[in-house]
């Protein structure tokens, strides 16, 4: 056995306070950064320790990437390429820019994985039940229903990402990528930062939020509102605790209209081209891959309904948090089911922050 006399083990545990006190150190200081994009907010927060940038000149960074990318695929923006693209009915090619390539290109694969539940093609329907950039929430009658159904399937566009070109296989395909974008933006403004030498970071757009490494009080928490639209972010249902993971939450508690005493949200499903109607109530997915896969997911699994969802989410490992009203209950209740892999990402020793 070696021992380590008492003369020796002081210089030692002054030695590893010092290691530690000059790695947090190294952090710096924690800067908060707030604008708006993408028709709702932005938080950015990250340590300048490594940073050689002022705050001031990341914002401006921040600023110019996000706009970029809703010059690309905004469709509340009539000059955007998106834009241009919906408006063409002829079927010839159409030049696009990087990050439109890269998330029509992973919505296309996940709409063939999804068999359709996810599809970027879906803006008609979305638009015709007055969730887009323009028409009037109302419930549509079935021959326009139909009509628009024949304008939605992700086979209906072509890609090609040699030439990054895109083109519509039928007059009147509409591309939306809302549900994918936003976490794109996310994954987008991280890899900026760390481009800038950033290491510890929490970005959140719109509620959709990834993190790197931690804050010095420990690991990054995200709380997860009870979807109740009575009572929007009074009720967390769930904390979780981040760390190298992106959370997008998807629900129908937010966006919806009523109409004779119905409720449509604005999720449609595919099959039918109408609002989804499920016990389902919200759904929020982890990834370590980073958020564009957990905003789409999310919406994915809010457009097959709560059972092939879960059966979707434990065929392929995913980790997610469901949130359905309780049928057996009069008054508004919430039940949660986590996936197994979900429970492996929150072990007690995650839980304790250790």
């Amino acid at each position: 056995m070696n021992i380590i006399s008492l003369h020796k083990l002081k210089p030692l545990l002054l030695m590893g306070l010092f290691l530690f006190f000059s790695s947090c150190s190294k952090q710096g200081k924690l800067i908060h950064l707030k604008g708006r994009t993408m028709g709702t907010t932005y938080n950015v927060k990250y340590y300048d320790g490594p940073v050689k940038l002022k705050p001031a000149e990341i914002s401006k960074l921040i600023d110019k990437k996000l706009e970029d990318v809703n010059r690309q695929m905004s469709t509340y923006i009539r000059s955007s390429q998106i834009s241009f693209f919906n408006s063409q009915d002829r079927q010839g090619w159409v030049k696009i820019d990087s990050d439109f390539l890269k998330v029509l290109d992973y919505s296309l694969e996940l709409a063939k994985k999804t068999e359709g539940a996810f599809d970027p093609t879906i803006g008609p329907l979305v638009n015709l039940w007055g969730f887009g950039p323009e028409g009037k929430r109302k419930v549509p009658s079935k021959e326009q229903i139909e009509g628009a159904l024949l304008k939605v399937g992700y086979d209906k566009v072509e890609l090609k990402k040699s030439s990054s070109e895109v083109r519509k296989l039928k007059p009147g395909v509409y591309l939306d990528l809302s549900a994918s974008a936003k976490g794109y933006g996310v994954d987008a403004v991280v890899e900026l930062l760390k481009k800038n030498k950033a290491r510890d970071m929490m970005v959140e757009i719109g509620g959709e939020v990834r993190t790197a490494g931690k804050k010095k009080e420990g690991s990054w928490k995200i709380g997860i509102s009870t979807p109740d639209p009575k009572n929007l972010g009074s009720d967390i249902q769930k904390i979780l605790i981040l760390k190298d993971l992106a959370v997008a939450t998807s629900g129908n508690y937010r966006n919806f209209f009523k109409e004779d005493g119905k409720k449509y949200s604005h999720t449609i499903d595919f099959r039918t081209g109408k609002p989804v109607g499920d016990s389902l109530a919200s759904v929020s997915v982890l990834s370590k891959e980073g958020c564009m896969q957990a905003d789409a997911l999310a919406t994915a699994f809010m457009a097959m309904g709560r059972e092939k969802a879960l059966k979707y989410a434990k065929e392929h490992a995913i980790a997610a948090l469901f949130i359905f009203q309780d049928p057996s209950q009069k008054a508004l209740k919430f039940v949660n089911k986590e996936t197994e892999a979900f429970k492996n990402l929150f072990s007690i020793k995650t839980q304790k922050g250790k």
